[in-house]
């Protein structure tokens, strides 16, 4: 023990790990922009974003000068505006050079123009665009999300951009999401003036993402052309070991996983993306990783980015990653659960509960709120949701149900269930759950409601996690779906208080009514489905029912009295959503034709023909045979069903490809799937499933 009179040991300066020394260093976030320019620059920027008014041209060009001289500090020859068109997570990107022409001497100079820092221009009629933008008026634009940060990766400064067509249409995936983004604070800001709060100026909506994929090899990645192709598996027969027994989920990762993700992760959190946990899924091959949570604007951005950052790596390092919601039957596909919550300016968390009667009752007025948006507008986060690839997914594997309903935890529902019933508002949430273990290890503080894996839209304590999001979807649509749904359910009940009708009566009338959105049970059973139809919830099986639903009277009404869509943004996106999802499975019903007849029939006859030859007779042989004649049967069925494919409406194209392609490729593929399992290895065309998951450590 050292004396009283020793002296104190001299602090130590802290040493940081490269990996996170350079945090941050590639990204222009406030912090870096405030120092980079004068303050007035940096207030009237400000205003910029606030007011959505031009900057003034001296101004924008200094701001624009300042921005050009830090990326090429970074080593930047050029920039971008990095926007999402209608057409999944792929970023559209229009490469440009600090070049310019000083046009008194004819030689070429360096720089960048406040205008073009702020937007550029290209053909918006060449993206999904729903019938918005025809080839004779194609002008659209590229307008910097002033809200969401520019960012350097490689050569480039990127900066994050909404999209929309001349006449203001919005052609992108982000747009929506900041009208949206709008909606609930203009009606977020209503409820809180009515519930006695005159500080707060804004209400924003926060995200934290959590991204799955798998990581296979890439050289058996090319070997099959499926993958390839549609970013799945259309052929395969469940791998000899899957996750039967839970090894991997948690698992020490391997060597060369470990490696990758730890580079990943580096370059992302260099430019702002606060990638804070990463480990291994549930099925084999199958990872996550997951951010501290951000503006919805910006972690729609940083979730494209990662993504890329993901598949440009595992190409540099022999690897291929897949996002698709399902690129192996049988075992658990990927998943993109959003943690979605609401904050103010002020720093409150509008889903907490609080410690006060003040804060209390806003938990609940706002958690009403949503419970009503999941009752009435069920139908828009199923559409958010809604792909070809995720309906593989909902409803089994660790997947939530397509049935959209919100899960409170069984002391905050008996709460619920007690204001609609007359009790008083106020009051949950005031104990704490604490649960014993053993000495040494401490009391570990809990939740106190426990987590519900299939519930599609579960409360998580301070933030509601919409889990039904697929793992190869942009954040941006489902997201705005989620904020349509909470901004008109704010709405209405703002406008009965506007008209003279109590808080309290309006917050419980509210909760009485849309009770029956709220489940606690097993989202896998068939209490559910009993739940739903006697509670009259939206029960859409598959996207393109999902997709009719957008243009209902109802939604209409929401989406333009909000400003989110036009009647005619919303009848266009609808056909998009439609010709997506039919492309999509035409794509797959066509790779599947060509692997079925050019690659496993001849095997599978190859192999059958040297059986003949052989002399032997058994029941195995005779299976064989039977199989393979049942496949070329399956197999004229699907190209029957391919060339009847109707091309002109998007919706009865989608209805064709739901109701007939899927139909004969899932019966095509039973009978392939059957005969890899019997077909002399040697043959077989393709890497198996169990290679493709457990050869690439």
């Amino acid at each position: 023990m050292p004396s009283r009179d020793a002296p104190e040991a001299p602090e130590r300066a802290t040493v940081l790990p490269a990996a996170l020394a350079n945090i941050n260093s590639k990204v222009l976030d406030d912090r870096a922009l405030r120092k980079l320019v004068d303050p007035d620059i940096y207030n009237a920027f400000e205003q910029c974003r606030a007011s959505g008014r031009p900057m003034d041209k001296k101004d924008a060009n200094a701001l624009a000068t300042s921005v050009r001289e830090w990326a090429q500090s970074k080593g930047c020859i050029g920039y971008s505006h990095w926007f999402s068109p209608m057409r999944g997570p792929i970023h559209g990107e229009k490469l440009e050079t600090f070049m310019a022409v000083d046009f008194e001497t004819d030689e070429l100079i360096v720089n960048l123009t406040g205008a073009e820092l702020f937007q550029t221009e290209t053909d918006g009629s060449s993206f999904p665009n729903g019938g918005l933008r025809a080839t004779h008026e194609a002008a659209a634009y590229m307008g910097w999300d002033t809200g969401s940060s520019p960012f350097v990766y490689g050569q480039t400064l990127y900066i994050p951009s909404a999209f929309v067509s001349w006449t203001g249409e919005a052609l992108d995936q982000k747009t929506p999401l900041l009208r949206s983004g709008f909606a609930v604070n203009e009606q977020g800001l209503r409820l809180l003036r009515h519930l006695g709060d005159k500080e707060s100026k804004q209400v924003v909506c926060n995200v934290g993402w959590e991204q799955e994929f798998f990581l296979i090899d890439r050289e058996k990645y090319l070997a099959r052309p499926d993958l390839v192709a549609t970013g799945r598996t259309l052929l395969g027969q469940t791998p000899l070991c899957g996750q039967e027994q839970s090894v991997d989920y948690f698992s020490k990762m391997s060597p060369r996983v470990r490696r990758y993700l730890d580079q990943a992760r580096e370059q992302m959190w260099e430019m702002g993306i606060s990638i804070d946990c990463a480990h291994n899924e549930v099925a084999p091959a199958q990872h996550e990783i997951s951010p501290i949570f951000c503006l919805a604007n910006r972690a729609a951005d940083t979730n494209i980015l990662a993504m890329e950052v993901l598949q440009d790596l595992a190409f540099d390092q022999g690897l291929a990653v897949l996002f698709h919601e399902k690129p192996f039957a049988g075992i658990n596909g990927n998943g993109k659960h959003n943690n979605w919550g609401l904050n103010t300016d002020t720093g409150a968390n509008l889903f907490v509960p609080g410690d006060n009667e003040h804060e209390d009752r806003r938990f609940i007025a706002f958690v009403a709120a949503l419970l009503r948006g999941v009752n009435k507008h069920g139908d828009l986060l199923r559409c958010g949701v809604s792909t070809a690839g995720n309906d593989h997914r909902l409803g089994a594997q660790e997947a939530p149900p397509a049935i959209i309903t919100l899960y409170l935890g069984k002391l905050l529902e008996k709460h619920m269930k007690k204001i609609a019933a007359g009790g008083e508002i106020t009051g949950y949430g005031k104990e704490e759950k604490f649960i014993e273990v053993t000495p040494p290890v401490a009391d570990i503080k809990a939740n106190l409601e426990d987590r519900n894996r299939t519930a599609p839209f579960p409360w998580c304590g301070n933030r509601f996690e919409f889990r039904a999001v697929g793992g190869n979807q942009h954040i941006a649509f489902p997201l705005a779906m989620v904020n349509a749904a909470m901004a008109e359910s704010l709405k209405h009940m703002c406008d009965q208080m506007d008209a003279g009708k109590d808080v309290d009566e309006v917050i419980r009338e509210t909760v009485q009514e849309n009770l029956g959105a709220l489940f606690g049970g097993d989202g896998y059973s068939s209490e559910l489905y009993e739940f739903a139809e006697k509670g009259g919830l939206f029960h859409l099986k598959s996207s393109p029912e999902a997709y009719q639903e957008l243009t209902s009277e109802k939604n209409l009404k929401l989406f333009t009295e909000l400003g989110i869509f036009t009647d005619r943004e919303i009848h266009a996106r609808q056909n998009v959503l439609l010709e997506a999802f039919a492309t999509e499975l035409w794509i797959e019903a066509r790779t599947l034709l060509d692997i079925l007849q050019t690659r496993i029939l001849p095997v599978a006859m190859e192999d059958a023909r040297r059986d003949d030859q052989s002399g032997f007779s058994s029941k195995l042989l005779s299976e064989k045979k039977d199989l393979v004649q049942q496949l070329l049967s399956e197999t004229d069925k699907l190209s029957e069903a391919f060339l009847g494919f109707p091309e002109e409406d998007p919706a009865q194209s989608a209805s064709y490809a739901q109701e007939t392609i899927k139909a004969a490729m899932d019966s095509a593929r039973a009978a392939a799937d059957k005969l890899e399992g019997l077909v002399d290895r040697r043959l077989w065309p393709f890497p198996t499933y169990s290679e493709l998951l457990h050869e690439h450590q």
